[in-house]
């Protein structure tokens, strides 16, 4: 009887690796959404700058981000986890001092878009020795965990860095998000990675870069992105549009969504629901920006936030795991690259084309409708072509 029941028993979840590296991504994560608030005043107060030119710096981030995640899939693939991981989180550190030590907005400029590589590399390679550490049978169930650890940060990191701002002053900030970052580095130095195996180095083609099977993937996770760019820069503008106070809320209610979700959907997507949890949130992700477009009054527009954290919290792990299960052992770094990158992609665009049609139309409710509309396309490839390119080209799950 013993015997049976411990070959029916599931493989252990929380193990140390995957608990430190997921530590250790939550302060990545927080020690930047801590900054995030407080840069552009720290920016126009330090260098006298306007808002536009503070802008174009802040937004240098995202660029660097994005112009690495190809090679950043490549190098997690290729090279030695640990020592890429804990290098990268290190410049990634170092950064921090940069913001302090530059009297330059130039060169600013440049530290802003390093920040954004270091943070490019040293994510994807997080993500990825966090799958390295699940058993196949847990991996949409230990995503999920590990998705909360980047949603705890974006819940509480801006408050504590707002919140530091206003009572200490910007140089509080930076100290903390550097001691919180030496934190991670120690725990990574704790991880324990098998050393790479030496093999031939395959000849380079597009598939170490760029995981060519999950295009269907990467394409609907772009409009997905698209659509969550305008939220991340427009929402209190909008509000004041719209007379509600309390923006702030809308973020948190976008986490609280979210975690709720990434528990539950995990351990679904191992049962083998991912195809209709996936399908799921693409609608209810419509539905929420529709409401959010058409609202008027604050219940329509906090539903709307919580509704859009509940979609995201089906559609990010799902979208992850099949991109991982469309890949090779040896590709899961370009897997997780290609699926930040498509994220990365739609963000940077909705948050362009979302600027111009605010501009364009004098508010922002034509903005949300568009992005309503985005959606709704997305979710019309997700179950003619997605869904059905996953269950035919799948490796595993």
């Amino acid at each position: 009887m013993s015997a049976d029941v411990s070959t029916t028993q599931k493989p252990p979840l929380w193990t140390r690796n995957f608990v430190t590296v997921a530590a250790a991504n939550f302060l990545l994560f927080f020690s930047f959404y801590q900054l995030l608030p407080i840069l552009p005043l720290y920016i126009i107060d330090k260098f006298q700058t306007d808002n536009a030119t503070a802008g174009i710096v802040i937004s240098l981030y995202t660029i660097g981000a994005l112009a690495c995640r190809p090679f950043a899939g490549f190098l997690v693939d290729t090279l030695s986890r640990k020592p890429l991981y804990f290098w990268t989180f290190f410049a990634f550190t170092a950064c921090f001092v940069g913001y302090k030590a530059v009297s330059i907005i130039v060169i600013l400029a440049v530290v802003r878009f390093l920040h954004g590589l270091f943070f490019g590399i040293s994510s994807t390679a997080s993500n990825t020795v966090a799958i390295d550490a699940l058993p196949a049978c847990r991996r949409g169930e230990g995503i999920g965990y590990f998705g909360i650890s980047v949603n705890l940060a974006f819940a509480t990191g801006p408050m504590t860095g707002m919140f530091l701002y206003e009572a200490f002053g910007d140089t509080i900030v930076f100290v903390i998000s550097i001691a919180l970052c030496v934190i991670g580095l120690i725990l990574v130095q704790t991880l324990k990675i098998a050393p790479k195996e030496k093999k031939p180095h395959a000849p380079l083609s597009l598939d170490r870069f760029f995981l060519t099977r999950a295009i269907p993937q990467f394409v609907n996770f772009i409009f997905v992105g698209f659509a969550y760019g305008p939220v991340t820069n427009y929402i209190a503008l909008y509000a004041k549009e719209l007379g509600i106070g309390g923006s702030g809320w809308f973020y948190a209610l976008i986490a609280a969504g979210l975690i709720m979700n990434r528990i539950m959907t995990g351990k679904l997507i191992d049962r083998g629901y991912l195809i209709h949890l996936v399908g799921t949130g693409m609608t209810l992700n419509v539905i929420a920006y529709f409401i959010l477009a058409m609202s008027h009054a604050p219940a329509t527009f906090f539903i709307a936030a919580f509704l859009i954290g509940t979609s995201l919290g089906l559609i990010f792990p799902g979208y992850q795991t099949m991109c991982v299960n469309l890949a090779r052992h040896d590709q899961r770094g370009t897997a997780n690259s290609t699926y930040l990158s498509g994220w990365d992609i739609g963000i940077g665009t909705g948050i362009l084309v979302g600027g111009s049609m605010a501009n364009y139309f004098g508010m922002h409710r034509q903005v949300f409708f568009a992005c309503a509309v985005a959606l709704v396309i997305a979710d019309i490839l997700y179950f003619t072509w997605t869904a059905r390119h996953y269950l035919k080209n799948k490796l595993e799950g």
